[in-house]
């Protein structure tokens, strides 16, 4: 028995440093996505291309390993707006998407519905998918700001 007692708190004092060590990953990557994001834009308001790329994949990496970080939407949000100036626009309507779907408390979930139909109209020119959306962020997110740039976007669809 006595046994069983020090295999039990061996495992339990693994598993309490394990996410310690897992956290303390969590926060250097968070240190290094910023000095990342600090070179963003260097000496002129062109985005670095080799750097986005870097935070894009460094954006990923940490949303995989800190799943459950409370930083990790913002940080997927942060790769989505990479990913649209890259001019890959389903791939960041795909990652808005996850966002809104998988993040119920994010403080931005309204702002990334919104932003999926604002691709769908200005980037893509689908100017159906950017209604079908803009009403769902609007039935969804009544009372948000998004909600109230969806309804104008709407009149400005149906004017057009």
């Amino acid at each position: 028995m006595k046994y069983l007692y020090l295999v039990g708190g061996v495992m339990l004092l693994g598993l309490t440093q394990c996410g310690q060590v897992e956290a303390d990953n969590c926060d250097q990557q968070l240190r290094e996505i910023g000095e990342l994001e600090g070179q963003l834009f260097v000496e002129s308001q062109e985005v670095q291309s080799d750097v986005r790329s870097k935070l894009m994949q460094s954006y990923a990496a940490f949303a995989n390993g800190c799943h459950d970080h409370d930083e990790t939407p913002e940080m997927l949000f942060r790769r989505a707006d990479l990913l649209r100036s890259a001019g890959k626009f389903e791939e960041a309507m795909t990652q808005l998407r996850d966002i809104h779907d998988h993040y119920k408390t994010f403080d931005k979930r309204a702002v990334c519905a919104f932003i999926v139909g604002f691709i769908a109209e200005v980037e893509l020119n689908d100017r159906e998918q950017a209604k079908k959306t803009y009403q769902q962020v609007v039935e969804l997110h009544p009372d948000s700001d998004a909600a109230e740039w969806a309804r104008q976007s709407l009149k400005a669809l149906d004017v057009n």
